[in-house]
């Protein structure tokens, strides 16, 4: 059977998604505790990666497993217990063997957040600009990107991505 969970984290301490060998990573502590909790081990597939340091508010991956109907039920609640409390389980849904967490996904938002003066409180969330900006030409550079939808350009080299065509329907 093929589950699909939702989840989100601070990434503030981890290297991006991705299992590393020499770096904690969102997928390692995953991985760990969900092969704890089924006691097999269980991999995840991502919607996407992330770099070090960013977080997601609502990102999905697929893991298979035979687990029962009972420990499904229970499953969100123990791995909330078992994790980091930077990485929390959101909802966990059966779906079709065949569904893909990354080539099912219809659509990817990111966000970059500026903060124009200082404060003690969510600078992990913001960067920081102490100076004037024209948000209006901000703006209208943000509005070019709609016109184009080939990024190969920004894509690194030998991956394994089949096209870099996206479409851009909101750019701020």
């Amino acid at each position: 059977m093929r589950f699909f969970l939702e989840f989100s984290y601070a990434g503030t301490q981890y290297h991006g998604w991705q299992r590393q060998s020499n770096a904690n990573s969102i997928q390692e502590e995953m991985e760990n505790a969900l092969s704890t909790l089924l006691n097999v081990s269980t991999n995840l597939v991502a919607s996407g990666r992330t770099d070090a340091g960013v977080h997601a508010s609502q990102m999905f991956a697929h893991f298979d497993s035979e687990m029962n109907s009972e420990k499904h039920q229970n499953l969100v609640y123990q791995l909330n217990q078992f994790l980091p409390s930077d990485i929390a389980i959101i909802s966990l849904k059966k779906v079709k063997f065949d569904a893909h967490a990354r080539f099912d996904a219809i659509s990817r938002t990111y966000e970059y957040h500026i903060k124009q003066f200082k404060t003690p409180f969510g600078n992990e969330l913001y960067h920081l600009i102490n100076q004037s900006l024209n948000i209006e030409a901000m703006n209208e550079g943000a509005r070019i990107l709609l016109e184009y939808e080939d990024f190969e350009c920004f894509s690194k080299k030998n991956t394994d991505v089949k096209t870099f065509l996206c479409k851009i329907t909101f750019a701020q």
